[in-house]
């Protein structure tokens, strides 16, 4: 039996980009074994309940931005953290069973950022179609193997061959360069390596004019670069949001730590959702700007440190 700590759960069924994602970051890892769940909150109580040591999960394109199931379910429904993240490019396909001719398709199914991403082409060449949205554009391709003649999938290549389907047109993606980012889910920190992310949600204290900007402003004060900014609802009443942020560097970064401390000091709440490794290669020369501006923090700091020891004691 695999053990536990070998064992990567992922957005399934088993053909998604999700495995694919999985499968590259199990690398190196000889006895690991890829565990397919229903959906993404799935992948989430597997890793809970220590039945896998990780999970992937998309949580974002570049065509369609967020995958709004992975961020609801990191922000309320775990205190499992992100370990890392991979961006892939996408690659979609129109598939249907054998013998099916793209006139004869009167439904087509994916997961909804597969239908969004190909929205144009199915608007040109299936305008009359119907779209089902699926939980994965694997299970897109499972669903039509079964339903046969006159339905068909927005699936990956890997997906179509492994239910069987034949590929009808190739290229869906209404834009070149389309890439979706799979992070890494499990119960601990990663250490910083130098070219890291910190993603956090924050519920602010109070709705009211400047409320937004005196939360950037800490981020903006430490000369921290916020990579990416999201409201979301709170899921408690109408007109109630909480800001997703990602923000270069990690939480042991001295300029991230203190950044986080004086949001946790003046918002209403934050939920911390992971520092890790940045997708992508490392780019020296901001690589040495991170540096060079921790450096100057840790000096600013050592100086405040001098002054307030020469403080005399109380009598």
């Amino acid at each position: 039996m695999t053990a536990a700590q070998d064992v990567v759960a992922y957005l399934g069924p088993a053909g998604t980009f999700t495995e694919t994602a999985a499968r590259t970051l199990a690398t190196g890892t000889d006895d690991a074994s890829l565990l397919a769940c229903r959906d993404v909150l799935e992948v989430l109580r597997t890793v809970e309940r220590g039945e896998a040591e990780r999970g992937v999960v998309p949580i974002e394109n570049t065509l369609e931005g967020s995958v709004t199931a992975t961020l609801d379910a990191l922000a309320f429904e775990t205190d499992l953290l992100i370990h890392g993240e991979l961006e892939l490019p996408v690659t979609l396909v129109l598939a249907a069973p054998a013998g099916t001719a793209l006139a004869d398709v009167t439904t087509v199914r994916s997961h909804v950022v597969a239908l969004g991403a190909s929205r144009r082409w199915l608007s040109e060449h299936l305008g009359d179609a119907e779209q089902v949205p699926s939980a994965s554009t694997a299970r897109a391709a499972q669903e039509v193997a079964g339903l046969g003649a006159g339905h068909a999938a927005v699936v990956n290549p890997l997906a179509a061959r492994r239910y069987g389907l034949e590929v009808l047109a190739e290229g869906l993606s209404d834009r070149p360069g389309n890439m979706t980012r799979f992070v890494t889910i499990g119960r601990t920190l990663p250490p910083a390596t130098g070219w890291d992310k910190t993603s956090l949600v924050v519920f602010i204290d109070r709705n009211r004019p400047g409320a937004l900007l005196d939360l950037l402003e800490v981020f903006a004060e430490r000369d921290l670069d916020l990579t990416k900014i999201e409201s979301r609802p709170t899921k408690t009443e109408l007109g109630e949001y909480c800001f997703f942020l990602d923000v270069e560097g990690h939480v042991a970064d001295e300029r991230v730590g203190d950044a986080l401390a004086a949001v946790h000091r003046t918002q209403r709440d934050l939920r911390f959702l992971g520092s890790y490794r940045r997708s992508g290669a490392r780019k020296r020369e901001e690589a040495e700007r991170i540096a060079q501006d921790d450096a100057a923090f840790r000096t600013s700091a050592a100086w405040l440190a001098d002054l307030r020891g020469r403080i005399a004691p109380t009598a």
